[in-house]
């Protein structure tokens, strides 16, 4: 029997005490989403290992790397790819989901692989929002940024959206704007701007939502 429970991006925004301090959120499968404050300048760096997916909550930042710079605002998100040196920054306080893998993927013999960049690309931005008002129905959720075998989501909704076979993947859904409710047999939660859940693999769940509410979802690539 499974109970979903909801997490408030905006109560882990009020943890963070000092600039580029960081909380973890939530885990999606192997998707760790964490918030930290973009407050000043981080030092340029790079990972190895992951792709790295920037989505601001609050505020406006300079992502900077080597492949050209993007400034995010709200509901607005880009990737950075493995290898690749970047650096964020903002004059002004601001509040940023970063969602990457939770752990070192593909490593061989206790020792990390490693990946070049095969060719110099420039970084997108792309606006949830925007995503989700372009398509033509509800809950027809359309894919915004990858990261490893994940995928980010965006969809506009309105009614009841039921899933009846359970979820192959763990799924996350997070309400951009408007409002939704969760429903599993054992529970049923309100979801507002800010908020999330995670449905975990296997739940029969059920999602509904007020008119014109934007929500994003986070799950693991569907095979076919």
């Amino acid at each position: 029997m499974i109970k979903l429970k909801k997490a408030s991006v905006s109560q882990a925004v009020a943890k963070l005490d000092k600039p580029f301090s960081m909380v973890n959120v939530a885990t999606v499968g192997d998707i760790l989403v964490s918030v930290y404050a973009c407050q000043g300048m981080l030092a340029w760096h790079r990972h190895v290992d992951n792709d790295e997916v920037f989505w601001v909550y609050d505020g406006t930042i300079s992502l900077d790397s080597e492949w050209g710079d993007v400034r995010l605002r709200p509901g607005e998100l880009a990737v950075v790819p493995k290898g690749v040196g970047h650096r964020s920054r903002s004059g002004l306080r601001a509040s940023v989901l970063l969602l990457r893998c939770g752990f070192a993927p593909e490593r061989k013999n206790g020792r990390r692989r490693l990946y070049g960049v095969a060719e110099e690309s420039t970084l997108e931005r792309v606006d949830l929002r925007s995503v989700a008002q372009s398509l033509d129905a509800p809950f027809k959720f359309q894919t915004a940024a990858q990261i490893e075998d994940s995928v980010v989501q965006a969809a506009w909704g309105e009614g009841a959206w039921p899933v009846e076979v359970p979820a192959p993947h763990d799924v996350l859904f997070f309400v951009l704007s408007g409002a939704a409710t969760a429903r599993t047999s054992l529970s049923m939660i309100h979801l507002h701007p800010g908020d999330l859940t995670v449905a975990p693999r296997g739940a029969v769940y059920q999602l509904s939502t007020d008119k014109e509410t934007i929500l994003v979802r986070v799950t693991r690539v569907m095979r076919e």
